[in-house]
C-alpha cells in the first residue's frame, strides 16, 4: 500500500490460520447505529475479500439500527456488553472470546473499543502457549475523528491503546496530525487510508424526481444537509444562516435529513425564526443516495469532524458544498472550485456562502468537479484494497 511503513509490528506475527482458511478479523465497535463510522465499517465488510479474511463484528453496547445489514452480508455479530463507566473486566471477557473464536486480527473503531480491544488482544497474546497460535491476535485501529485532542485524560487513554496497537489508521491528514503530534503515536505505526464511497450509488440524478420523493417544492433554491441532530453538527447555526439567506432568497428551502436528541429544540428554533414550511425535518432516511439530487447545494455547519462521509457522498452526487473549515473538511472541498469553506459557529459567513453559491453560473460545474475529486481520491474500492493490504502486512503476509 502506498505510504505504508515497511517495519514489521513488534511482537511477531499473529496466529496462523489453517492452510487455505481465511484469517478471522474481529471488528470491535460500540454499536452499528446510524453514523458515518458505522457506514464505513459496513461498506468495508461488504467488499472485503472473503477468501482472504473472514470478518465478524463485536459490539460493546448494542447491535444498533444498522445491524440488520450484517445478515445480508453474511457477517456474524456478537454483543459483549460493557458495564457503565470503566469496565475492567471487559478486556478479560473479550480476550477469552478472541481466543475461543481464533481471531487473528482485531480491528477497532472509536476510542472505547480501541482501549478494550487492544488490552484484550494483549491478554490473548500473553495467554498463548508456545506452538498454540503463534502469538495471539494483532491490532489495527481506525481513527475516524479527532477524538478530543484537548482533553488530557482521553489523550492519555488513546496513547495507552496506541502503544498496544500494530497500526493506527488515520482517515484524514488532520486525524494523522492529531495521532502524531497530540497522541504521540510512533510514526512507523501510523497509516492514512481515506474513507471511500460507492460512486456508482452516489451519483447525479433527477432533481425533480428526488424532490417529489422528499415532498418538497419542485422549484426554488434547495439547501440540503444530512447529519445527526446532535450538538457537534451545529444545526442551530445552519438554521440561523438559512433565516438570513431567506431574506435575499425567499425561494430558498432547507431539508434536514437525520435525527437526534436536538430535534425538538431545532424544530422550535425554526418556528421561532418564522421559517414555517421552508424547512423540512425528514428524520433518518435509508434512501439518501436517491434524495441528494434534490439539492442545489449541500451545507454542513459542524463544529468538529474527522473526515465527513456525508460530504464525500454529497460531492459524489455532484453537489457543490458549503461547509465549515474544521477537521478533514478542507481535504474534501477545494476552496472556490468545488465548494466554499467558512468558520464554524458563525451564521453570517455561512449565509453569505450559501448566497454566493446560488449566484454562481458554474454551480453545476462546481458539483461535477467535486465528483471528479471523489472518484480520484475517495473511491470505495481504493479504501477496501488499502485495508486488505494493511491486514496482510500486519499478519505477515
Amino acid at each position: 500500500m502506498s505510504g505504508a511503513p515497511e517495519v514489521r509490528p513488534a511482537g511477531g506475527e499473529g496466529p496462523r490460520a489453517a492452510p487455505g482458511q481465511p484469517a478471522k478479523v474481529a471488528h470491535v465497535v460500540l454499536s452499528l447505529n446510524v453514523g458515518g463510522l458505522e457506514r464505513v465499517v459496513l461498506r468495508l465488510l461488504e467488499r472485503t475479500a472473503r477468501d482472504r479474511f473472514a470478518p465478524i463484528v463485536c459490539a460493546l453496547e448494542e447491535p444498533g439500527a444498522l445491524a440488520e445489514e450484517l445478515a445480508r452480508l453474511g457477517v456474524p455479530l456478537v454483543v459483549l456488553p460493557r458495564r457503565p463507566g470503566l469496565d475492567p473486566g471487559l478486556p478479560v471477557r473479550l480476550s477469552a472470546w478472541l481466543r475461543r473464536e481464533g481471531i487473528r486480527l482485531v480491528h477497532t473503531h472509536n476510542p472505547g473499543p480501541h482501549l478494550y480491544g487492544a488490552l484484550a488482544a494483549g491478554l490473548a497474546r500473553a495467554a498463548s502457549l508456545p506452538g498454540r497460535g503463534g502469538g495471539g491476535p494483532r491490532v489495527i485501529h481506525t481513527k475516524h475523528g479527532r477524538n478530543y485532542p484537548k482533553q488530557k485524560r482521553k489523550v492519555l487513554v488513546n496513547r495507552l491503546a496506541a502503544a498496544l496497537t500494530d497500526r493506527v489508521v488515520a482517515v484524514s491528514d488532520d486525524a494523522r496530525a492529531v495521532a502524531l503530534e497530540v497522541e504521540r503515536v510512533d510514526p512507523a505505526r501510523v497509516v492514512t487510508i481515506l474513507n471511500g464511497v460507492d460512486t456508482d450509488v452516489f451519483r447525479p440524478g433527477d432533481a425533480g424526481a428526488a424532490r417529489a420523493r422528499l415532498g418538497v417544492p419542485a422549484s426554488g433554491y434547495h439547501v440540503g444537509c444530512v447529519a445527526r441532530l446532535s450538538p457537534e453538527k451545529d444545526h442551530a447555526t445552519l438554521l440561523a444562516a438559512f433565516a438570513r439567506l431567506r431574506e435575499v432568497r425567499p425561494d430558498a428551502h432547507l431539508t434536514l435529513i437525520g435525527d437526534g436528541p436536538l430535534r425538538p429544540a431545532l424544530e422550535e428554533q425554526a418556528a421561532r425564526l418564522g421559517l414555517g414550511g421552508a424547512v423540512a425535518f425528514t428524520g433518518t432516511r435509508g434512501d439518501v443516495a436517491e434524495l441528494l439530487p434534490a439539492f442545489d447545494v449541500f451545507a454542513l455547519a459542524s463544529l468538529t469532524e474527522g473526515i465527513s462521509l456525508t460530504l464525500i457522498e454529497a460531492a459524489a452526487a455532484g453537489l457543490p458544498i458549503v461547509a465549515t473549515r474544521v477537521g478533514g473538511n478542507p481535504e474534501i472541498i477545494e476552496e472556490g472550485s468545488t465548494g466554499l469553506l467558512v468558520s464554524p459557529g458563525a451564521p453570517e459567513p455561512l449565509a453569505a456562502a450559501l448566497e454566493a453559491v446560488a449566484a454562481r453560473e458554474d454551480r453545476a460545474a462546481m458539483g461535477m468537479r467535486g465528483r471528479a475529486r471523489v472518484i480520484e481520491r475517495f473511491g470505495l474500492d481504493q479504501m477496501v484494497r488499502a485495508y486488505e493490504e494493511l491486514y496482510a502486512e500486519v499478519l505477515g503476509g
